[in-house]
């Protein structure tokens, strides 16, 4: 014979069973529809990293119809560069500036044996090698010197999220 009392806590704990239940569903069907979304995210921001490399390898500094890379490249070897470097500085910052993401930051890495040329927008941010997420695009720039030796310049382009932001 079932008792009275003895049922409504059975009842009790199978309902609280399938609250639980739901609840854990709705934290998993949540967590599971936002992943199209993160990723849609990050491949905004990979598209974003070649769209920065590619403007750089092919928009000019203006007067002197000399590609960013390549007047980055120049300052990195040359002594006397077609442009020189404070203004390359000043327009390669604008440009990062405008393209930059909001709520990251842009490093460019030019390197060649032990010589390096970085900057970075915003002024100041670093490499960030320590950020959990880096969309890096990398490539080179290929210099022919006046005795005929080519030189290829190692270029990385790096867009990440500001710590705090």
């Amino acid at each position: 014979m079932v008792r009275l009392d003895d049922r409504g806590v059975a009842d009790i704990l199978a309902i609280a069973f399938m609250f639980v239940m739901l609840v854990l569903a709705a934290v998993f069907m949540h967590t599971y529809s936002l992943r199209p979304l993160r990723a849609a995210t990050d491949r905004q921001l990979e598209l974003k990293s070649e769209h920065l490399y590619m403007t750089l390898e092919l928009a000019w500094v203006e007067p002197y119809s000399v590609s960013f890379l390549h007047a980055a490249a120049e300052n990195l070897l040359l002594k006397q560069p077609t442009v020189p470097e404070l203004h390359l500085r000043s327009a390669m910052e604008n440009v990062l500036e405008y393209l930059c993401p909001p709520g990251y930051a842009v490093t460019v890495s030019l390197s060649y044996d032990d010589s390096s040329w970085e900057p970075s927008w915003p002024e100041g941010v670093g490499l960030g090698m320590d950020a959990k997420k880096q969309f890096v695009r990398e490539g080179e720039v290929r210099l022919t010197m006046t005795g005929g030796e080519k030189i290829a310049v190692l270029v990385t382009v790096r867009i990440f999220k500001i710590a705090g932001v």
